[in-house]
């Protein structure tokens, strides 16, 4: 009975003990401000508002929507899947483009080709991706009169035939390249790059993503990733990553006219005014 008794007297402590430490721990997540689940920030605009033609780009064919187990496995609903095919194209401006938006999660672990083509049995050519350097365009962006460190993109909207203003994101752009062969066509060469936008800014790793969007002192998170395919026999990684930037160029503003602007998030979080100059 006295064993009894201790252990019961053990077993209350213990419990006394834990409640006192997450209340504790609790208050001390509150106090240093850290934020261990994200809020979510939801799109401007719908992907699928980016329009069809982008510069001497055009999409071809529909993409046919993802099941409801394919969805699942991306782990969003908010995606964009087109062929864009450029206007003197003689077989090799074929590019693929994959967009897909993820908010108000805890952490996640993107899903890239060098983990998804290896499992659906694509070859890896190359032991590990590698980070090209993304020559866009950026002639045409100017500083912002609002004080922000984004730069400024204008374009003409396809429908009202209005200026449309966009902030970029900041960050050095770089192109996670991956060569792949396919059992089913071994002369045909597949590459595929990535990047992402997380918070207002650009990485080409998943680890980047988790330092940018799920820093604990950040209370909003967002991240996108925009993935782009080729393939051919005659493909080379320098002329794959030139006719993305090419593409990217066009294709960027209108992405970032969907996307948060972050410098609008973060002002109205510190109660400021964030308007596009």
């Amino acid at each position: 009975m006295l064993f009894d008794r201790q252990a019961r007297s053990a077993f209350i402590i213990a419990c006394v003990t834990l409640a006192l430490c997450g209340i504790g721990f609790r208050s001390a997540v509150g106090y240093l401000n850290v934020y261990l689940k994200k809020e979510p920030v939801e799109l401007r605009a719908h992907l699928a508002t980016i329009p069809k033609t982008l510069g001497r780009w055009k999409a071809v064919g529909e993409a046919r929507p993802l099941d409801a187990a394919m969805i699942e496995t991306l782990g969003t609903d908010q995606y964009l899947d087109r062929l864009y095919v450029a206007d003197d194209a003689s077989g090799k401006g074929h590019l693929l483009i994959h967009i897909a938006y993820y908010t108000g999660m805890i952490d996640a672990v993107p899903h890239v080709p060098d983990r998804c083509f290896v499992a659906g049995g694509g070859l890896q050519l190359q032991a590990l991706p590698y980070n090209y350097p993304l020559p866009i365009d950026r002639s045409g962006w100017r500083e912002d009169p609002a004080g922000s460190a984004y730069p400024l993109a204008t374009f003409t909207d396809r429908i009202t035939g209005r200026g449309v203003t966009a902030r970029m994101p900041l960050g050095d752009f770089k192109l996670r390249t991956t060569e792949f062969l396919r059992e089913k066509s071994p002369d045909e060469r597949t590459f595929a790059g990535y990047f992402f936008i997380a918070n207002g800014r650009v990485t080409p790793t998943p680890e980047g993503v988790r330092r940018l969007a799920f820093d604990l002192s950040t209370k909003f998170a967002y991240y996108c990733k925009v993935q782009l395919v080729a393939r051919g026999r005659d493909l080379e990684a320098e002329p794959f990553v030139t006719q993305a930037a090419d593409l990217l160029t066009e294709l960027l503003p209108e992405l970032m006219r969907c996307l948060p602007d972050w410098f609008e998030v973060e002002s109205a979080a510190e109660g400021t005014s964030a308007d596009v100059g």
